[in-house]
This record gives structure tokens, C-alpha cells and sequence, in this order.
């Protein structure tokens, strides 16, 4: 290990960052802004990085050597070079943390938690190319979805209202979102003013596979249903996103989705989405910590539901 060539510029640092799955499709402009954070350790055999019940303030990505880690996205593993640890727990503010100790030497380049923040502040591409990777490798994951799920993050009624949804409406509407969780108020009244109410009768087909995205129908009332191509099938009720996720990652419509009850929805266009994400930093952050955390709640539910912990 101590024979081994050390990182001595961030021009070979973000080569090897390109190797990186939740880095390797960044261009190299920006490859070489990331490159300029990482700092470079070493960990004898049994030394502590992370100790579960404290959140993660960095991430690490293996040069060499292995690290045994437990906890959040990584379940029980041992990660070899170029494989990350935390990284999702650390965008995604995890309060659990991670245990995870040096199985052998081992040389990882450490990114701070302040530092990559500042980094998606000043460069919003950056940020956005970690959402449509978290969004595509959550898509891989929703995929697998059993049939009969239903998705319904919301109180919310199936019933849709008689009247027109108002300005007031929409606005409450988002507040009791996740995403919205660090908007200021004027970021909320900017949206709402851009997300029109749709209606549609029970039996309205919104879209079928290989369609399209590009958009959202964020579920204010009624039920959805979505039908695979294998025959399997999900419902999604109020306060979901529906087709929030092939959207954010530039992929087409993988099912077809049938309005099970009639239902009213806010329709929002991912372009018009991520221009507010591009003038509001922390209302970005949070987005991308939302999608964090949902990832990981997803992989821990496939753990647990194959029995691996």
C-alpha cells in the first residue's frame, strides 16, 4: 500500500473520478471542480470512518483496499476500489449514519459535506447531473415495484372536489410537500402560479409506454393505475408524482397509467421545475435530499423484503 503512487494533482484525481458511478457522466470542466475537493486518506486495518447514529459529514470513494460498512444504502457490504461510501446517506442528511471500519489498508479520496455543497451552489449542473443519476438508478429500482402497490405519500381524498382548485388551493397543495420543505414562500407563489389544475373522467388513459416525459401530475385527489408491459401493476394516489422519476432522468413512459376514479392533479413540466430548482439553492438541496432519502428507503425495503438486512 505504502508503494503506491499517490494522487498529486486534481487533473489525476478527476480521472479517477470518472470511474465513479455517481460521478462519471459529469463533463470535464466540472469533473475537475469536484476533483479539487477530494483529499486524500489513509486507513490502517480496523480504523473507524463512521460510527452508526452520527450523520455521515463526508463521503469516500475506495482507491484501494476495503472497507466493511452497515447501514442506510449499503446494507451489510464490503466495498473495494472505485465504489462510494455514504454518499447517498450524506445527500440525503441520513439521521442514522453508517458502520463502517477499514477491513484492510485502505486509501479513499474524502469529499467533505460543506465542500460538495458549496460546489452544487456555485455549479448547478453539477447538482442536477446527481438528480438524473439518483433519478435513473431509482427508476432501475421502481421497475421491480410488486404488483398491487400503492403509492399514496399524502392525506389526501379520493373524492375530486366540484369546484376549481384556486391559487390558495395549489399553494397549500405544495406545502405539504417534501420537496418544498425549504421553499420560502415566494419560490411556492412562483410555482403555484406555473402548475395549472387538470381534471380527468375514470377510464382516461394519461400516457402509455414509450411515450414521452417531460412532466409531472402531481395526484391532488382520485387514484391512478399503472399497468406494466409484463402485466404487472402499481396504484398511485394523492401526493404522488406520477411520472416524476422518468422525467427527471430524460427516460420515456415505462407503463401505462389509467385513471382508476376521476382525479384532479397539478400538472408541472420538468423544465419549468428546474429553472426554480436553478434560483433556489436550498430549495434544490432539499429536492436532491428528498431523492436521496427516497432511494435509500427503497433499497432497505428490498432488503428487508428478500430478508437481507
Amino acid at each position: 500500500m505504502e508503494g503506491r503512487i499517490r494522487f498529486v494533482t486534481p487533473f489525476e484525481t478527476a480521472l479517477y473520478l470518472k470511474r465513479v458511478e455517481p460521478l462519471r457522466d459529469l463533463a470535464p470542466e466540472y469533473l475537475a471542480v469536484v476533483a479539487q475537493q477530494a483529499q486524500e486518506r489513509f486507513f490502517t486495518r480496523g480504523s473507524i470512518i463512521f460510527r452508526p447514529g452520527v450523520a455521515v459529514g463526508s463521503f469516500h470513494i475506495v482507491v484501494d483496499g476495503r472497507l466493511r460498512v452497515r447501514g442506510a444504502e449499503h446494507g451489510d457490504a464490503v466495498l473495494g476500489p472505485d465504489e462510494t461510501l455514504g454518499f447517498l446517506s450524506l445527500l440525503a442528511r441520513w439521521p442514522d449514519g453508517l458502520d463502517a471500519i477499514a477491513d484492510a489498508d485502505t486509501r479513499t479520496l474524502e469529499i467533505d459535506s460543506d465542500d460538495l455543497d458549496e460546489v452544487f451552489e456555485d455549479h448547478f449542473a453539477i447538482l442536477h447531473n446527481e438528480m438524473r443519476t439518483m433519478a435513473s438508478r431509482t427508476l432501475r429500482q421502481r421497475m421491480d415495484t410488486p404488483t398491487g402497490r400503492y403509492f399514496a405519500p399524502a392525506e389526501g381524498r379520493l373524492t375530486v372536489p366540484e369546484r376549481e382548485l384556486d391559487f390558495m388551493d395549489r399553494l397549500h397543495y405544495l406545502q405539504g410537500s417534501p420537496v418544498f420543505k425549504r421553499a420560502n414562500i415566494d419560490v411556492m407563489i412562483a410555482f403555484a402560479s406555473r402548475t395549472p389544475e387538470v381534471r380527468f373522467d375514470a377510464g382516461a388513459t394519461l400516457w402509455r409506454p414509450g411515450d414521452p416525459s417531460g412532466f409531472l401530475y402531481a395526484l391532488v385527489a382520485g387514484r391512478v393505475r399503472c399497468n406494466l408491459p409484463d402485466g404487472r401493476w402499481f396504484l398511485c394516489g394523492p401526493g404522488y408524482p406520477l411520472g416524476n422519476i422518468e422525467s427527471q432522468c430524460g427516460a420515456p413512459r415505462w407503463y401505462e397509467a389509467v385513471t382508476e376514479t376521476p382525479v384532479v392533479a397539478l400538472r408541472a413540466a420538468t423544465d419549468v421545475f428546474l429553472d426554480v430548482l436553478e434560483d433556489h439553492f436550498e430549495m434544490a438541496r432539499g429536492v436532491l435530499s428528498v431523492m436521496a432519502t427516497g432511494l435509500i428507503s427503497i433499497l432497505v425495503e428490498q432488503r428487508e423484503g428478500a430478508g437481507v438486512r
